[in-house]
């Protein structure tokens, strides 16, 4: 029992203890980028965060929050899973360990992605604030979530 406990504990680091750090090369909403590891392409999708889609109310507002901080510069990824679609999902880090993915929330920019990061106090707490101030997209009357307007669109 104890080798198969040390065998997962090892394989749950390897897989979702990875850290990565490359160059933004793009920004594709607010919660998508590519970015450059000695000279690959990762996709990346922000943990926690469910950003407005493009073609949404306030979806070309969110991607450029997040092409104004990052674009063209070097951020630290700590990847936390792989989405079905094969694009790592994690938090990332910015400018001195900036967490992205709060200032995001924070800023109304984006929506917390309750349902699978459901512990993430900060994200959540960043979200009753941004809507308690009508920060970003908590400024229109009814925002609509953008897993509810993927479902209808």
């Amino acid at each position: 029992m104890k080798k198969i406990l040390l065998i997962f504990l090892m394989f749950g680091t390897l897989v979702f203890g990875e850290t990565l750090v490359g160059k933004v090369i793009k920004v594709y909403d607010g919660d998508t980028i590519t970015i450059l590891v000695d000279g690959e392409k990762e996709k990346i999708r922000f943990y926690g965060v469910d950003a407005p889609e493009i073609k949404q109310s306030y979806g070309i507002e969110s991607r450029d929050f997040i092409r104004s901080k990052i674009m063209n510069k070097e951020v630290t990824v700590k990847v936390i899973n792989t989405d079905r679609y094969g694009r790592k999902i994690g938090k990332i880090y910015y400018k001195n360990g900036k967490y992205l993915n709060l200032e995001s929330v924070k800023g109304g920019h984006s929506w917390w992605y309750e349902y699978y990061a459901k512990n993430e106090h900060d994200l959540k707490l960043a979200q009753e604030q941004a809507k308690r101030s009508k920060k970003g997209l908590w400024r229109d009357k009814n925002p609509i979530n953008p897993y509810k307007w993927r479902k209808k669109n």
